[in-house]
C-alpha cells in the first residue's frame, strides 16, 4: 500500500489478495470517520498513471511525458525572421 497527499496506491500479485487489502483499509477508514469518493476511485486496474510514474504488474516506470511535449515543439527559426 503506497499513500501518496491523498492518493491510496494499493497493488498485489493477485485479485484475491487485492481485495482483501482493499476490505483492510475501508475498514480502517470507517473507524476513523474517513470517507473516500467513490466516481474518483479505481479499481483493479492493471495500470495506473499518476503524477509522472506508470505502475503496472511489472513494476514502476518514469514517464518522459513532458520531455517528448516539448520536444515536438517547433519554434520559428528567429534569425532568419531577424533577417
Amino acid at each position: 500500500i503506497y499513500t501518496y497527499i491523498n492518493d491510496i496506491i494499493i497493488v498485489n500479485k493477485n485479485i484475491e489478495e487485492h481485495l482483501k487489502y482493499i476490505k483492510t483499509v475501508l475498514d480502517i477508514f470507517d473507524k476513523v470517520y474517513i470517507y473516500i469518493s467513490i466516481e474518483k476511485s479505481f479499481i483493479a486496474y492493471l495500470l495506473v498513471k499518476l503524477l509522472s510514474y506508470i505502475v503496472n504488474s511489472k513494476g514502476v516506470a518514469k514517464t518522459d511525458d513532458r520531455i517528448t511535449i516539448f520536444k515536438k515543439l517547433k519554434f520559428p527559426n528567429i534569425f532568419k525572421t531577424l533577417e
